[in-house]
């Protein structure tokens, strides 16, 4: 991928984060009093195998963000496969997470690096040798299968998050992952009846309540 194509990409993942991105404000102060009703479990609605997107830590960065963009989501998981010494069986242990923002091109010091400055950067040539390991977040936010899904509401809301991975709690290992639609579509559906009799659910919202 050239340094032009990756600019292209990287305008094109932002724009996705975007459309599928964390709780807007509105959002954020409803379910920071989840619904009374709101009992399903996170294993009840997350994503898992067949369906979990995932990255490896040594994919490169290049690789990655076409990767995301041809998946149409805006983040992943990053695992590696180990095998458990018990049993044989390999493991996805988690050890990290990509969003669309860990992408951004950045000096040494952390500062980010504008795109239109980009082509005549040594950070451009920085990037192009990075891997996924070099860019993401090491100790991400998670939940567990048990959790329930309003504890994932609040989690994500605290954070500013639009994905949580999803670990086994005994060993950590990933077992799916579940996003903002998911939490907004179990809170809305179990807590219409605590809206004020005021409150108009935008078109935005129907489409998220609906199957």
């Amino acid at each position: 991928m050239t340094l032009n194509n990756i600019i292209s990409s990287l305008l094109a993942l932002l724009a996705l984060l975007d459309s599928t991105s964390a709780f807007s404000s509105k959002q954020r102060v409803f379910i920071s009093t989840p619904a009374k009703n709101t009992n399903r479990i996170v294993s009840d609605l997350m994503t898992s195998d067949p369906h979990l997107f995932t990255l490896s830590p040594t994919t490169p960065v290049d690789e990655a963000i076409a990767t995301l963009l041809t998946a149409g989501v805006s983040g992943a998981p990053v695992i590696e496969h180990l095998k458990n010494a018990e049993n044989g069986k390999t493991e996805n242990r988690l050890v990290g997470f990509v969003s669309s923002f860990d992408f951004l091109p950045r000096e040494e010091t952390g500062t980010l690096v504008s795109l239109g400055d980009l082509e005549d950067s040594e950070t451009a040539r920085r990037i192009l040798g990075q891997t996924v390991k070099d860019i993401m977040t090491r100790v991400p936010v998670t939940v567990t299968t048990n959790d329930m899904m309003k504890t994932a509401a609040e989690v994500m809301a605290k954070h500013r998050l639009h994905a949580l991975p999803v670990v086994d709690a005994k060993r950590g290992n990933l077992v799916g992952i579940v996003t903002a639609k998911d939490v907004m579509r179990d809170v809305m559906r179990t807590a219409k009846h605590c809206l004020p009799a005021e409150n108009n659910f935008s078109q935005d919202m129907a489409d998220i309540v609906a199957p």
